[in-house]
């Protein structure tokens, strides 16, 4: 009876064992969208050894993607053996590295056959991560010897790997690391955000801008031209961008609208209602781009005249330039600017009476 027990316990032991062995093996960063379950596949070609592989966007429900996904299928070799890779590698929608994931029992190992350990595999993660390692600039012949005592060890550290690159490998898995590295921040990832592009509207525009990640927004902020228009849900999202005070993202937002964005009244009016709420770099931004504008809006100038008791002095100056250059004139206008001579500022008096003069309305 305590024999049976005993090989019974050993049984489970070893079916608990490789149950676990069996299961999937993931790693994933935070989401540009969160994933749903749809999905549909488009067959592309990318330059590996197998020439083709599967890509696959997934999908929600309203058709906007949500991140893609390709099933790579390669030999990793070392000892003289070549061991197949089968690994399920991830993109965000904006080419952003995602993720990996190793199923049906699938492992990664090292040069001398031992499988990754946990922390191996958050290494690799945390490596694939980063857009900025010099691995997508090293071929394989940089990381390894050419010796024939050093081809069976490819995948090696110990004299095989180049010195200066070791810390951008995983140890005992150079051969891996460069070649997960170069599929993931290689043409697949171009093509992802090409196709991203093909589907931008402001939906999902808004979508990547509501990303946590940075990196997805800026992606998102450097394509606002290729929007044919701007919706109102759109604009009061760049607003709430320009509003944060971030000068980089702001920069990103102004330099970024298109001649025919800026036609909108809404756009045009919801800039100009920023003077003042935002910082001074901002502030000579928007109305650098006011003025790039074909036209004001008479809603832009109506506000503006509205709001001149208002604006301080240097506003009022920039102000100035930006009815000049669109060739802004009324008796309403000359009035309310006749209203505020005399100013406490002597230069800004002084550009007001010039403007009122140009336009023969004396203040007096």
């Amino acid at each position: 009876m305590i024999h049976w027990i005993k090989g019974f316990l050993i049984g489970l032991s070893l079916i608990l064992f490789f149950y676990e062995k069996e299961e999937d093996i993931r790693y994933f960063q935070p989401a540009t969208i969160p994933i749903a379950d749809s999905s549909r596949l488009i067959t592309v070609s990318i330059n590996d050894s197998l020439n083709r592989q599967e890509m696959t966007p997934k999908e929600g429900a309203a058709g906007i993607p949500l991140n893609y996904f390709m099933d790579l299928h390669t030999g990793v070799c070392y000892d003289n053996t070549c061991r197949p890779l089968k690994i399920r590698v991830y993109w965000n929608i904006t080419g952003r590295y995602l993720g990996f994931e190793l199923l049906d029992g699938e492992y990664l190992s090292k040069y001398d056959h031992e499988p990754f350990s946990t922390m191996e595999y958050e290494e690799l993660h945390r490596l694939l991560a980063d857009p900025f390692l010099p691995l997508g600039t090293y071929s394989l012949e940089d990381l390894v010897g050419h010796s024939e005592t050093d081809a069976h060890s490819v995948d090696g550290v110990s004299g095989a790997t180049a010195k200066d690159v070791l810390e951008y490998v995983v140890p005992g898995a150079a051969y891996t690391t460069h070649k997960l590295y170069q599929v993931v921040h290689g043409p697949v990832q171009q093509q992802v955000m090409e196709l991203t592009e093909k589907q931008l509207d402001p939906c999902l525009f808004i979508e990547i801008l509501q990303s946590t990640d940075q990196s997805d927004r800026t992606w998102a902020l450097e394509r606002l031209g290729l929007l044919q228009e701007l919706n109102e849900g759109l604009i009061d999202e760049l607003m709430g961008v320009l509003l944060e005070d971030e000068y980089f993202q702001s920069y990103m937002v102004l330099k970024s609208l298109t001649s025919e964005q800026l036609e909108s009244e809404e756009l045009q009016l919801q800039l100009f209602k920023l003077i003042g709420k935002v910082d001074h770099g901002i502030e000579n931004l928007i109305f650098d781009q006011l003025a790039e504008a074909a036209h004001l809006d008479p809603a832009v100038v109506d506000h503006s005249i509205e709001n001149l008791s208002q604006v301080n002095g240097p506003q009022l100056v920039k102000l100035l330039k930006l009815y000049t250059v669109h060739g802004v004139n009324s008796a309403k206008l000359n009035e309310a600017l006749g209203e505020m001579i005399p100013h406490e500022n002597s230069f800004v008096e002084r550009q007001v009476r010039q403007f009122l003069e140009k336009h023969g309305w004396s203040p007096e």
